[in-house]
């Protein structure tokens, strides 16, 4: 055997092995009370997942999202938890993502993982088990946000450990030719690494006019 080809097989064995035992290392953070009494109100909703319909995965900033005030002749379909995690989300995903016809799929995670503490690396690795998990079962057409800046008080979450994540998304956005939206600019200070006092509640949910912001993106893309 070359050794060219020993090489390449040692690197792909490492990899694997890496691989496995990052995955076997991750300790699931979706357990909590809310969590599950969301899932009970999405198992009795699993029929509002029709054809055409518009899908929103994420978090408390989903959750928090008063769709049918926006999109009032849409058929959108809310499917964020508050405190909710990347693997959260893919667990879920059968539930939350039906399997009607024609859907367009938004997706806003990450800024939970990164106030947990996860590494990049964890947080990579669950956004791509999470891609690679939809591109193989979906058809859908499918909207990556870019995660939101926080306001200082928000320690664990350092601006650059954000845009690290956002480029990696970008990066993972075009791997699985889905569209990248880019929203992260929006909210943030103009020559600063944090985000707009006027556009949040708390330094990390939106306010209404974070909300409606964030809108007037989504208008180009739901119609």
């Amino acid at each position: 055997m070359k050794t060219s080809t020993i090489k390449l097989l040692l690197l792909s064995i490492f990899l694997l092995s890496s691989c496995a035992s990052l995955q076997n290392s991750i300790e699931p953070l979706n357990d909590y009370p809310h969590w599950h009494k969301r899932m009970e109100k999405f198992t009795a909703e699993a029929d509002s997942i029709k054809n055409g319909a518009v899908i929103f995965l994420g978090n408390s900033i989903t959750e928090g999202f008063n769709l049918d005030k926006y999109f009032p002749d849409i058929n959108t379909v809310n499917r964020g938890i508050i405190s909710d995690h990347i693997d959260g989300a893919i667990k879920r995903l059968p539930l939350c993502l039906g399997d009607a016809d024609d859907i367009r799929l938004f997706i806003l995670l990450g800024i939970n993982d990164i106030g947990a503490k996860r590494s990049e690396k964890t947080i990579k690795y669950l956004y791509r088990e999470l891609l690679k998990e939809i591109s193989d079962n979906y058809d859908y057409d499918v909207y990556l946000h870019s995660i939101l800046p926080t306001s200082p008080r928000w320690k664990n979450c350092p601006p650059q450990t954000i845009r690290n994540i956002n480029a990696y998304i970008k990066k993972l956005a075009k791997k699985y030719n889905m569209t990248y939206i880019d929203i992260y600019p929006l909210f943030l200070q103009e020559g600063g690494d944090y985000a707009k006092d006027e556009l949040f509640r708390d330094g990390l949910h939106p306010n209404e006019k974070g909300y409606e912001i964030w809108v007037q993106v989504l208008r180009k893309y739901i119609k």
